[in-house]
C-alpha cells in the first residue's frame, strides 16, 4: 500500500463519468449518520437499506479506481443496524479524507 501516492486521479474517468462520481459521492455523503476516526482514515456509518448498499458498492466500484490507495471495508449488519464503511489508508490518509469527503463532516 506505501508504494501507491496518497493522491486522488480523477484522470481515470472521461467528464461524463466524473460528474456522475462527484454528484454520487455528494449524495452519497449527505446521508452520513455518524463518522468515527479509525486507525489511518475514518468509519461512516449510513442508514441500512438496500439502496443504501447499491449507492455504497457503486460508490466504492468507482472511488477505488481514482484513489487506489484506499483500503475499502463495507460492513452490512442484521437487525437494521447501520451499514459501515470505513476508509483507510498509509499515514495523511485521514486528513485526505477530511478534505475531499467535506461534505459528510459537516
Amino acid at each position: 500500500m506505501n508504494s501507491v501516492p496518497l493522491a486522488c486521479n480523477m484522470d481515470v474517468f472521461t467528464s461524463a463519468e466524473r460528474d456522475v462520481h462527484v454528484r454520487a459521492t455528494l449524495e452519497l455523503y449527505r446521508t452520513v449518520q455518524e463518522i468515527r476516526e479509525s486507525t489511518n482514515g475514518y468509519e461512516f456509518s449510513f442508514s441500512n437499506g438496500s439502496e443504501t448498499i447499491s449507492q455504497l458498492a457503486a460508490f466504492i466500484s468507482r472511488e477505488r479506481l481514482c484513489c487506489p490507495f484506499l483500503e475499502f471495508t463495507l460492513r452490512i449488519e442484521p437487525n437494521g443496524r447501520p451499514i459501515s464503511l470505513r476508509l483507510a489508508g498509509p499515514e495523511g490518509t485521514r486528513e485526505f479524507l477530511r478534505e475531499e469527503f467535506s461534505e459528510a463532516f459537516l
